[in-house]
């Protein structure tokens, strides 16, 4: 019980620091926290407690079940590569694509992916984010990056273990756990920055692929203290379009998939929450949970996510971000998405979220990858969110239609 305590402060402690504004939220508080992070992470290390963290979320089913390496990968590989470097973006195939970053918050991050015990959140299992990762393969952990790991082996980018954010293998996976979407363009000025000083990355050349998925930690934790609540629409705009403009004008040859964050409300729907659950999601989601949910109309907190979600399609359409070699197109995954169509004996939390009911198993960043993939490989206006096992649907590029959609190349019946 002490131990639940303690992680309960840890917690409490980390969102203090990284999202609402404190006291604590000073830059040697901060440094304090990430040091301390960091050691913990190289403890769990020495200590062993990283297999066995992946040992115990596999035994207790919150991962993907694993596929046998005589299964083939569910798509042909053949002509998935251009002959030439594309010098569009809009005939763009997936064995083009030669990096991977991401930026978000900590669902990106992988926070407790492989978590079975409250204090779990404190490591970030980056490699298994399925916007951010690439530890392994799909067969063990499916990710967006796994996928087109198998078009393009040189890929890279991708996180491949735990790490945080400044540390090697984190890559360009630059989510942050607590960050809300005034970090957005902060983070999209440093990963061009990595870029820039990667001897790696051929700038001009290189088609880079980039997942953004913010808002969710503002939805939660800033919303509902704004003066008035739906300034966080006009505050999501201008940060959001901020980040695209630095990308587009910094970035040549650059896809972007835009995810827009959860609704809340499929965290609140789920029924038979363990019972410090309850308490962790009070300081998590003060917004929704707990005593500071009971003063808010929650009916227009609803109404302000959903209309962020659909302001980020319209801003992925607009003209300026949508060029010969650069364009975001909305994948609407999280849009309507429910956990209630998951058959698990009323158990939800048990195996697809992490130990806090917030976060996300590494058996949902499977699921989240394989619908993330799908829409890739659905026409522009045409998208629609599969919530399945993996592999259950899993779209494949064809001959006749072998681009990522772009709102250019959607309108083609024949993509050649």
């Amino acid at each position: 019980m002490n131990f639940l305590f303690l992680s309960m402060f840890l917690i409490s402690l980390s969102i203090c620091l990284n999202s609402q504004k404190t006291f604590l939220d000073s830059n040697e508080n901060i440094r304090l926290y990430r040091q301390f992070k960091y050691w913990t992470l190289r403890i769990f290390e020495k200590m062993g407690v990283k297999e066995e963290m992946r040992r115990e979320a596999k035994k207790t089913q919150r991962t993907q079940d694993p596929v046998s390496k005589d299964v083939p990968f569910p798509c042909k590989l053949e002509g998935t590569r251009s002959l030439d470097v594309p010098i569009s973006v809009h005939k763009l195939r997936p064995g083009d694509i030669d990096i991977y970053a991401a930026l978000g918050d900590s669902l990106t991050a992988g926070s407790g992916a492989l978590g079975t015990k409250l204090y779990h959140l404190l490591t970030d299992n980056r490699g298994v984010s399925f916007l951010g990762g690439g530890e392994k393969t799909w067969r063990e952990y499916l990710t967006v990056a796994n996928i087109l790991k198998e078009f393009n082996p040189k890929l890279f980018g991708y996180s491949k273990t735990d790490s945080m954010t400044f540390e090697e293998s984190a890559e360009f996976n630059l989510a942050t756990m607590g960050a809300t979407i005034d970090d957005l363009p902060f983070m999209a000025q440093s990963l061009v920055e990595l870029m820039k000083n990667d001897s790696r990355v051929d700038m001009k050349n290189h088609w880079k692929f980039i997942s953004i998925m913010m808002g969710a930690n503002d939805f939660c934790s800033e919303m509902c203290y704004l003066e008035e609540p739906s300034l966080e629409i006009e505050y999501h705009e201008s940060n959001l379009t901020a980040a695209l403009r630095i990308l587009r004008d910094n970035l040549p040859r650059t896809f972007v998939a835009l995810v827009p964050p959860p609704h809340i409300r499929s965290i609140m729907d789920i029924d038979n929450r363990l019972p410090y659950c309850e308490l962790v999601l009070e300081i998590e989601c003060p917004c929704f949970f707990g005593p500071m949910a009971k003063r808010q109309n929650q009916k227009e907190l609803f109404d302000i996510m959903t209309r962020v979600q659909l302001l980020e399609g319209k801003i992925a359409n607009r003209e300026e971000f949508q060029r010969d070699d650069f364009a975001v197109v909305h994948q609407p995954f999280t849009v309507n998405l429910t956990f209630q169509v998951i058959n698990d004996d009323d158990n939800v939390h048990r195996t697809h979220l992490a130990p806090d009911c917030f976060h996300i198993s590494q058996k949902t960043n499977a699921r989240s990858a394989n619908a993330v993939w799908n829409l890739l490989l659905m026409p522009v206006g045409q998208k629609f969110a599969v919530w399945e096992d993996p592999f259950k649907r899993f779209n494949c590029p064809t001959s006749t239609r072998p681009y990522i959609y772009t709102s250019q190349n959607s309108n083609k019946a024949d993509q050649r």
